[in-house]
Order: C-alpha cells, then structure tokens, then sequence
C-alpha cells in the first residue's frame, strides 16, 4: 500500500467498506458524497488511479453504476481478518456520523467467537441504551443482513439525520426508534427514511492504558 497516497488509501478502505456492509460497490457519487468532493470527478480520478495501480479494475460500460468497480488481489491485505472500524455511532440525539475507516481491527477470532465477515465495529458515542448494558465508550459489533427480532438492537440510518443505535418498532408505514434510557425520548419517522444497517451481535469495552 505504500504506492497509494493518503486519500488514495481512504478512498479504497471506504470502498472495502462500504461492500461490506452494503453487499455492493459505492457509485463515484456516493464516494464523492462520502468525502465531501463538490462533483464526482475527483472521485472518478481516484478510482481511476487505484486502477492505475493495480487495486480495482472498472467497467466504464458501467460507469456510474455499482456493479462498475472490482478489486484485484492487491486488495487482499486490507481484506483479510480485518474488520472496518467506521468510526462513531450515536446512541441518543441522531447525529450525521460518518463512515470513514479510522483503521482496520485484526485477530479478535478469541475476544467475540461469533465474528464473522462483513461484520463492522461502530463506537457508542452516549448513553441512550445504557438500560441495555451498552456504555459511551464501547463498541457495538453490527452484522449486516440480518432480520432483526422484535428484542434486537440495531444500527439504522435516518436520511437526513444520521446514524443512532436503538431497539425498533415497525407500525405500518413508520418506524418507531426507541432508546434503552428513560432521558431519550421514542422518535417516530417513515419507514422510507429509516435504513437498518444490521443488528448489533456484541459489544466490547475498551479501556486504554498509560
């Protein structure tokens, strides 16, 4: 990786990322989106540069799309035993929280047997679902693609809000997004606006030492 420049290396950890949790590639609008580019032709040059030097591969019929981008075996070292640490996720007032690798965390396989690939680690920003065990400062394990039972806590997506974590509740066309701390108060919004990033399969405290 010591050919890619710094934005080079976040563009392809986002990218990796992003097909992990999401089961597909980022559109060059949505990296572009990502990084706070004005238009996607930054973004494009990117993805041309990591074809360039060998870390993708696009499909220019496709251009735009998806499906347009594929990663080349130079990708393997970011990709194996390595899950994306995605930066925070907040469990109380909704927050526009970002997506971008803060770095990659290996070898867990003995602290949380159950992980898996594709699996991501979000850090818990309050105390909204301290009722539930889950403290500022923890980090929740999210596992994409999972149907969430009536008793699961979720990562979601609120368009135009942000990322929390909460138990939900689905009434008709509407989602109910319920914390576990008395202080928060339920949030009703559409279902069309709610998108239900996994469930949350553990939670790891960390504590720093000197």
């Amino acid at each position: 990786m010591k050919d890619l420049t710094k934005r080079q290396q976040e563009v392809l950890a986002y990218i990796i990322a992003f097909h992990a949790r999401e089961g597909r590639f980022p559109t060059g609008p949505e990296i572009a989106g990502h990084f706070g580019f004005k238009d996607p032709s930054p973004a494009y040059q990117h993805l041309e540069a990591l074809e360039w030097k060998g870390y993708l591969t696009i499909n220019r019929y496709g251009y735009g799309r998806p499906a347009a981008i594929r990663l080349t075996d130079r990708c393997a070292p970011m990709m194996a035993n390595s899950w994306p640490l995605l930066g925070s996720i907040s469990a109380g007032p909704l927050t526009d929280a970002g997506c971008q690798v803060e770095r990659h965390l290996s070898n867990l396989s003995d602290l949380i047997p159950q992980l898996q690939p594709g699996d991501f680690f979000m850090s818990v920003a309050d105390d909204s679902m301290s009722g539930a065990g889950i403290a500022p400062g923890q980090m929740v394990v999210i596992r994409p693609g999972t149907v969430p039972g009536h008793e699961d806590i979720c990562g979601v997506w609120i368009e135009g809000i942000g990322s929390t974590i909460s138990y939900l509740d689905h009434e008709e066309d509407f989602i109910r997004i319920i914390s576990a701390n008395p202080r928060y108060p339920t949030r009703i919004y559409p279902a069309a606006q709610v998108k239900i990033q996994g469930v949350v399969i553990a939670t790891v405290a960390v504590t720093p030492f000197n």
